[in-house]
C-alpha cells in the first residue's frame, strides 16, 4: 500500500489487533536499516545436519545441504559480517567462518535455528483455552530458567515433562492455515516507537501469502479467537483480529508482529524470516575462536 495515498481512516486501522499479553499483530509500513556488527575476534563454528524421521528427514541429501549454505550465507551476510564464509564438510556438516564478530552466541543462534514460521488458526470451541494453557506455559518457562544453573537432576526431568506436555497443550488448540515464512518477501527489526527499548519485527508477504493472511484473518476477526504465531513449532504469540476485518481481512500483505522482544531477539528473528528456513535442522558441534 501506498503511504502517500493512505487517509486517515486507513491509518486509524494500523492499530488493528490488541492481543492477549501485550502481543500483536497489525500492517505495517515502515523498513528500517539492517543491522550490523562491530568488527571483534573471529569464530569458526561447525554445524551437524540431523537426521530426523518425524519429519520425513530420514537421510542428508546434497541437495539439502547446497539449499542449507545458500540459507546460512544470506543470514550471515545480513548480519554485516565482511569476509565470512560457509563451506560443506563431508557429507553432513557445514563450517562457518566468521572473521569479525561481536557476539559468538547470537552467531551461534543465528546459524542454528531452523527458522520454520507458520501461522495457525485458534480452533473453534477453544475460546476460553488459550489464556489458560498460556499461563501455564509461561510460568513453566519462568521455571526453566530458575533450573538453569540447578544440579538437581530430577527437577529438571520434572519441569522438563510438563514442559512437554504444556507446549503440546498449546499446540493442540491450533490449526494449520497454509500461511507459513517461506511466503514472507521481507522481515525488518523496527523499534515499536522513536526512543522505544521494546522491538517489533515487520512482515512483507507475496502474492499469495497476502491473499492467505487476508483469508485467515478475516475467519478468525470478531470471534475472540486467535492466530497462533509458531518458530520451529514453538510458540511465539496469540494476537486476536479486530472485528473491523471480518469482511475482507487484514489485506496489503503487510503486517507486524509485537511482543517482547529486545533489539537483539527481534532482528535474529527478523533476519531468519528473510533469508528463508533452513531445510534441515542443524546442531553446534564445535565453536572456537580463530
Amino acid at each position: 500500500m501506498n503511504l502517500k495515498n493512505m487517509n486517515n481512516r486507513q491509518q486509524l486501522l494500523a492499530l488493528l489487533l490488541t492481543a492477549s499479553l501485550g502481543t500483536c499483530v497489525s500492517p505495517s509500513f515502515s523498513q528500517p536499516p539492517k543491522p550490523s556488527l562491530t568488527q571483534q575476534s573471529g569464530v569458526k563454528i561447525t554445524l551437524q545436519a540431523k537426521i530426523n524421521p518425524a519429519q520425513g528427514i530420514n537421510t542428508i541429501t546434497p541437495q539439502m545441504m547446497e539449499r542449507a549454505k545458500l540459507v546460512l550465507e544470506k543470514r550471515i551476510n545480513g548480519l554485516g559480517i565482511s569476509g565470512a564464509s560457509v563451506e560443506i564438510s563431508g557429507n553432513n556438516q557445514l563450517v562457518v567462518k566468521l572473521p569479525s564478530i561481536k557476539d559468538p552466541t547470537q552467531a551461534n543462534r543465528v546459524v542454528e535455528t531452523t527458522g520454520q514460521l507458520d501461522f495457525r488458526k485458534q480452533k473453534k470451541g477453544t475460546e476460553g483455552k488459550l489464556n489458560e494453557r498460556l499461563q501455564i506455559y509461561q510460568m513453566i518457562i519462568a521455571q526453566r530458567e530458575a533450573l538453569k544453573n540447578s544440579t538437581d537432576q530430577k527437577a529438571i526431568a520434572a519441569n522438563e515433562a510438563i514442559y512437554k506436555k504444556s507446549v503440546q497443550a498449546l499446540k493442540d488448540i491450533f490449526e494449520n492455515t497454509g500461511l507459513s515464512g517461506n511466503m514472507i518477501k521481507d522481515a525488518y527489526a523496527t523499534p515499536l516507537f522513536k526512543g522505544s527499548s521494546a522491538w517489533q519485527i515487520t512482515l512483507t508477504f507475496d502474492d499469495k501469502g497476502g491473499a492467505l493472511f487476508a483469508k485467515t484473518t478475516s475467519e478468525i476477526a470478531g470471534t475472540g479467537r486467535a492466530l497462533g504465531i509458531f518458530l520451529d513449532d514453538k510458540f511465539i504469540s496469540a494476537p486476536i483480529v479486530g472485528a473491523e476485518f471480518q469482511s475482507q481481512g487484514i489485506t496489503g500483505g503487510r503486517a507486524v508482529i509485537t511482543g517482547q522482544f529486545t533489539v537483539d531477539s527481534a532482528t535474529e528473528l527478523a533476519l531468519q524470516l528473510r533469508s528463508g528456513a533452513l531445510p534441515v535442522s542443524f546442531e553446534v558441534v564445535k565453536t572456537h575462536s580463530f
